[in-house]
């Protein structure tokens, strides 16, 4: 049996399209599946699900927990984990699934992630404004992308194995999950928590495979937004440094005394800064000056996030 996992918080509009377009793949998929939806949200979900659809509230204790909620009440062997703002079609879908059960006959120890891009319609919007063009300059809308993995897949397989993982969308057996201990549940955010499960799957000797040419989509329209990507990147420091508390060093970030003065004098000025990139003058002429104001916000929010 498959279970199907899908934590959620907030984002109401992406996660109602995730639902849409996984209903519409299970539609036409024929065997025995259950789907869990880990509301980490002290809200309800405000639109109806389907029928077959479980919900676990999970209080709001991070990602991470939600996750290890959703496999300790899994019925299924299988296990595919999905985030709240992945679209998947069937062919992604079947294909992933197909690969899963041939090679997990020759070893179990396996999980088996997807590549990803954003949907489509998403780089009408990028191309509009400075902001949206600094994610695709450094490759934000990609998992191969420079802002990610910076990794050509070779797309001359159907699979291949890897180093890398992304929790987004993945299959692995409930064996293989619990054998290594689920998710470390210290990580207050989304963030650091795949790099944490990583470590375990490699210390753990189980093998990672990625689906080199089967696309799933990133629906990350929401965070279209330089206010909303600035918030995550500084969730995504603080759970760096919880990584580095749990006692992950080769994630430790240092800052020159100079550089700790810099970058605490900038953040008094952020929404001036912010304020100009959204409504000055959108122009390609003027995205190098954007880059590097962004840049800068940038520095300012990952160091804010690192160390409160």
């Amino acid at each position: 049996m498959l279970s199907i996992i899908l934590p959620t918080k907030k984002r109401v509009e992406i996660f109602y399209e995730t639902i849409e377009c996984l209903d519409k793949t299970l539609k036409l998929f024929d065997h025995d599946y259950e789907v869990l939806v880990i509301n980490n949200d002290p809200d309800p979900i405000s639109f109806n699900l389907p029928d077959y659809v479980k919900i676990i509230n999970c209080d709001g204790r991070g990602v991470a927990s939600a996750r290890n909620m959703g496999a300790h009440n899994a019925k299924g062997d299988i296990l595919l984990f999905l985030d709240n703002d992945i679209l998947i079609s069937y062919e992604a879908f079947i294909k992933g699934y197909k690969l899963f059960l041939k090679l997990i006959k020759q070893n179990e120890n396996i999980a088996i992630n997807f590549n990803w891009i954003y949907p489509r319609d998403v780089y009408d919007l990028l191309e509009k404004n400075s902001f949206g063009r600094y994610l695709l300059y450094y490759e934000f809308d990609k998992y191969e992308g420079k802002a990610w993995t910076n990794r050509n897949f070779d797309k001359k397989v159907e699979y291949q194995k890897t180093d890398v993982f992304t929790s987004s969308t993945f299959f692995i057996s409930k064996s293989t999950f619990n054998k290594i201990g689920g998710y470390t549940e210290d990580f207050s955010f989304a963030g650091y928590e795949d790099h944490n499960f990583r470590e375990k799957l490699l210390k753990n000797n189980i093998d990672i495979y990625i689906l080199t040419n089967t696309y799933v989509f990133h629906n990350e329209r929401d965070y279209i937004d330089l206010n909303k990507f600035l918030e995550r990147k500084y969730r995504s420091a603080f759970t760096r440094k919880q990584a580095v508390s749990l006692g992950d060093n080769e994630l430790i970030l240092e800052y020159s005394y100079l550089k700790k003065i810099l970058l605490t004098i900038i953040w008094p000025l952020r929404n001036i800064l912010i304020y100009f990139v959204n409504n000055f003058s959108q122009s390609k002429k003027f995205d190098p000056l954007m880059f590097k104001i962004i840049d800068t916000l940038l520095a300012v929010y990952i160091y804010k996030g690192y160390n409160n």
